[in-house]
């Protein structure tokens, strides 16, 4: 417990010299960091970038060029920083022939099969988390793999975790619901790969998803935000089940991020932090004086759950318009500096 406190006094320390914008403090905190910290692409990030903010031009852009071979946000930060593609390493996991058949007909996956055909939905997911406690890491790719052919996404996506295996992108990044996506994407003039970057980071693609404050469906909409879109929509409102259906979700999520997206002047890091933490905390969390560089803004949102959270949906924005073979976001672009409110 206090070593986690420690490394959360050092990170602030970092975002406390950041929010002063002087770049020599931070330097110095970095160097507070301890040095498994100091090689986190985070960190490396800053590192970086406090280099080239005080004339250490070259360094700071060899961290970066290095830096650039990650598949992250601040890998894609810095990829756009040095003009760089972004590294989007894809090895999906290969199969011998049968292998997912061989595991479909053991006793616990057949009982999942059968609850899943009386309709039994949540019972079948509780067996089969019951059932890949006792797999083996290369036995878990096969479930993972398993769970893929059954469209269980968000289910595929953490057992496939659970295998700490990262870059079978094609399972860690569905596109399910593609054309709803693009339909929206289209009404609302966003980019798709947002609106999935959302979906990926609310719910793992799960149309069942449920918070423990109610948020439902998709993209993780509460139902009384739903009925407020209903109504500014003329829509008659179904009921607070309705946002378990894809449609209704994608619609009513799109049309709420582009309402945030208005609110925020068009700035995506802004309107996504919204999305997460409500659009009151966003304002409260507004320079009052002097406009901010949008990273150092995301690196210095006082909760961690909406740093995360932010950093996660851009990242996953640019890793899905790979998936819909897009090429239009360039995550710098997504993030100019944000000004007083």
């Amino acid at each position: 417990q206090l070593v986690a406190v420690d490394a959360e006094v050092r990170e602030w320390k970092v975002r406390a010299a950041l929010l002063e914008q002087n770049w020599v403090h931070v330097a110095h905190a970095l160097t507070g960091l301890t040095i498994e910290e100091q090689q986190e692409p985070q960190w490396q990030y800053w590192q970086a970038r406090s280099l080239i903010e005080t004339g250490k031009t070259l360094e700071g852009w060899t961290i970066y060029n290095r830096l650039s071979e990650d598949r992250s946000y601040y890998g894609f930060m810095a990829a756009d920083a040095v003009n760089k593609p972004y590294s989007i390493a894809d090895k999906p996991v290969f199969l011998a022939a049968n292998v997912l058949e061989t595991l479909a007909q053991k006793t616990d996956f057949k009982v999942i099969q059968e609850l899943t055909i009386l309709n039994r939905e949540a019972e079948a997911k509780r067996q089969w988390w019951f059932g890949i406690k006792k797999l083996p890491k290369d036995q878990l790719k096969i479930a993972a793999k398993l769970a893929q052919q059954w469209q269980w996404d968000q289910v595929a996506i953490i057992t496939m975790v659970k295998a700490d295996y990262w870059d079978d992108l094609a399972l860690r990044f569905p596109v399910s619901y593609l054309s709803q996506v693009q339909n929206n994407a289209y009404w609302q003039n966003l980019d798709p790969a947002i609106i999935f970057g959302l979906i990926r980071q609310e719910s793992m693609l799960d149309k069942n998803a449920r918070s423990a404050v109610g948020a439902r469906g998709l993209m993780q909409i509460m139902p009384a935000t739903g009925q407020q879109i209903a109504r500014t929509l003329n829509e008659p409102w179904q009921a607070e089940n309705s946002l378990f259906n894809p449609d209704v979700n994608i619609k009513y999520g799109a049309f709420y991020y582009k309402q945030l997206l208005n609110r925020f002047g068009g700035h995506f890091a802004l309107a996504t932090a919204a999305y997460n933490a409500g659009p009151n905390r966003v304002v409260k969390w507004l320079p009052n004086d002097r406009s901010v560089p949008a990273d150092v803004w995301i690196e210095t949102i006082p909760f961690k759950e909406t740093r995360k959270y932010v950093t996660s949906v851009l990242a996953y924005a640019i890793i899905y318009q790979q998936r819909i073979q897009r090429n239009a976001l360039k995550i710098t672009r997504l993030l100019f500096d944000v000004r007083p409110y």
